[in-house]
């Protein structure tokens, strides 16, 4: 009887987490949504008066089906695990890949409304992109903090840190002052140039530790249920091409050419991050 219980509250919590998932998802895409109503208008013009336009639609549209086969992967390996946690790697990188998706729908809104919008309600239009953005790094950085405080604990005189109900509230607490700190800054930059050197400012420091955490996990045999070293080199690449982003874009401006190669760039590093997520690492022993 007891082991009907158990299994019944299994069930259930899946069924919530499921439902809550859902809800989230289709309240992400009616928001967006929502805005593409909002500025349809100008979407059109972008799209029959700026060459190119059609091509980068049609590379962004790409970007959006393939991520989220990723995140729908992600999460149906996650619910279907014998035992469920929110610090399970397939729903943290689930996460991951559904709000990038997000991000990449809203990127659709900012490339087709840089021409065709006053300045003033463009940068509200980038403010929300960016928030999307400091929101896709968060399960990241979760899962980076975590590890963070796990290896300090097997190392620290202090006790509380090897509590890990402790742990869990602590990791909550640092990134919930990095989401307060990083969001009072993009909602004060004034305009859309200081707005790169902000986001620039901001991504840099959250992507190498993720880079170094994946790195850290192989050298020390940790994580096998995926392969580290791949997600490392994966999400290297996904900082030097964000490094190098800004400084090309000044160069050549902000064109179809500029925007598709960008595309396909990011889109091949973020398969290659999505294999290190189905391989498991062979760690020799």
């Amino acid at each position: 009887m007891k082991i009907n219980n158990e299994r019944f509250i299994k069930l259930e919590k899946r069924q919530l987490y499921k439902y809550i998932l859902l809800l989230g998802i289709i309240l992400g895409f009616l928001g967006i949504l929502t805005l593409y109503y909002l500025f349809f208008s100008e979407i059109l013009r972008t799209l029959f008066h700026i060459e190119g336009a059609w091509t980068i639609l049609i590379v962004i549209l790409i970007r959006i089906i393939v991520l989220l086969a990723m995140s729908f992967y992600m999460f149906h390996k996650w619910l279907n695990q014998e035992s469920i946690y929110l610090s399970d790697i397939p729903f943290l990188f689930g996460l991951f890949f559904i709000i990038l998706t997000f991000g990449k729908m809203l990127d659709i809104l900012t490339n087709f409304t840089y021409y065709t919008l006053d300045t003033e309600t463009f940068l509200i239009i980038l403010k929300i992109r960016h928030f999307v953005i400091i929101l896709t790094i968060l399960p990241m950085l979760f899962l980076s903090i975590g590890m963070i405080l796990y290896m300090r604990s097997l190392k620290e005189k202090r006790k509380n840190l090897r509590n890990e109900k402790y742990r869990d509230k602590l990791r909550l607490k640092i990134l919930l002052l990095i989401l307060i700190s990083e969001s009072i800054a993009v909602s004060l930059y004034p305009n859309t140039t200081i707005a790169g050197i902000v986001m620039a400012i901001i991504m840099m420091p959250s992507l190498l530790v993720i880079t170094w955490m994946f790195f850290f996990a192989y050298k020390n045999k940790r994580l096998s249920q995926v392969q580290p070293l791949i997600l490392a080199i994966g999400f290297g690449m996904y900082t030097i091409s964000q490094i190098t982003r800004p400084l090309i874009q000044y160069i050549i401006g902000e064109t179809a050419s500029y925007i598709i190669v960008s595309e396909i760039i990011d889109l091949t590093i973020f398969i290659l991050i999505f294999t290190g997520l189905i391989i498991e690492a062979n760690y020799r022993i």
